[in-house]
């Protein structure tokens, strides 16, 4: 939990103890090395906030073990779903402008501004939500890794944060 974005942990907090992919909230750290992709694919309002649908692609990511590295997963990306709901508004804030994008890795002050994540389904339960999500990747199926688990000498490269976060001492 240390390792998320300020915020993360309270956002979060109703979903501590779940099981996500066979593996525990508090897994055995492993490094992880390259990017992920992951794209927006649809928005829906609810009563009390939105449901997303998250388009993931792990195929650039690589788990480093004894000085060697190994993909995370083949070619095809995941579509998940997140349910976020709104805080509860006891006052109305004016509206401000913000820098959206910057060069940060990470944001360094409480993004989540009051909003718990309340469900994530790691496997969207629209099926065709996988076809637009294999589409949105920014690399074509053929030229992705093919398996998982394979050995690399070298890692995969780690590319720049797009659109990345801006620095909050320039808002």
């Amino acid at each position: 939990m240390s390792a998320g974005y300020p915020g993360f942990a309270d956002a979060t907090s109703r979903q501590r103890d779940r099981v996500d992919f066979d593996h525990s909230n508090d897994p055995e750290l492993e490094h992880l090395v390259g990017t992920q992709f992951e794209h927006l694919s649809a928005l829906t309002p609810t009563g009390d906030g939105w449901v997303a649908t998250v388009c993931s692609g792990n195929y650039t990511v690589m788990a480093e073990k004894n000085g060697r590295f190994f993909n995370l997963t083949g070619p095809s990306p995941q579509a998940e779903t997140v349910r976020m709901v709104a805080p509860e508004q006891t006052h109305s804030v004016p509206s401000e402008q913000f820098v959206a994008e910057g060069a940060e890795r990470a944001p360094s002050a409480d993004v989540f501004a009051g909003w718990t994540i309340s469900e994530h389904v790691p496997a969207a339960r629209d099926q065709n939500a996988y076809a637009e999500c294999d589409s949105r990747m920014p690399d074509a199926r053929d030229v992705r890794p093919q398996k998982a688990n394979l050995p690399h000498d070298t890692p995969y490269p780690t590319l720049a944060p797009y659109p990345g976060w801006p620095r909050y001492d320039e808002n």
